[in-house]
């Protein structure tokens, strides 16, 4: 992980491969959609989707992501609404951010990640809940009987992206 990590934080930041990386998914703006530093976290989440009928089982890989976002550092975080998380998407960038600086504040949020892997087992739990349920609500609908499903967490959550929004106006 510390690989791959060193290397979207690497190539997203290379004025070189501006808009030609393929791993463009770090990114640190100053923008006034904040009052304090949030970070916006993309994760894919894994799950083995486990169905029963008799004595059959089949099991299925379902992959999601999830937008999460969080004030503060990640030692101390203050999780947001997704909904507020998906807006910070569309934040508009009010200030150039030197890449040296861009970096120090990406590599601080990196260096922390590890802290929040129980936050992300929470995380995807809920989420699997939600799958499973869909599932279930499909299988109602179209009437099918004699069967069971449960749905396993497949560990770890995979940091995708990892976005540092700043205030404006130069606060932490």
């Amino acid at each position: 992980m510390e690989g791959l990590a060193g290397y979207v934080l690497d190539s997203a930041l290379e004025p070189l491969l501006a808009g030609k990386s393929l791993a463009r998914r770090a990114g640190v703006i100053r923008t006034r959609a904040v009052s304090r530093r949030t970070t916006v976290l993309l994760l894919r989440l894994r799950f083995h989707l486990v169905t029963r009928r008799g004595l059959s089982e089949q099991e299925l890989l379902a992959e999601d992501w999830q937008l999460v976002a969080f004030a503060g550092p990640p030692s101390a975080p203050e999780w947001q609404l997704d909904a507020d998380a998906e807006r910070l998407l569309e934040a508009q960038a009010e200030v150039n951010i030197p890449p040296e600086v861009a970096r120090t504040h990406l590599e601080r949020v990196l260096v922390e990640i590890p802290a929040l892997e129980s936050k992300f087992t929470e995380i995807a739990k809920a989420r699997g809940d939600n799958i499973l349920e869909a599932h279930r609500r499909v299988r109602r609908a179209v009437r099918t009987t004699g069967v069971t499903q449960r749905i396993e967490h497949k560990p770890p959550v995979d940091v995708l992206g990892v976005y540092v929004y700043l205030p404006a106006d130069g606060g932490r």
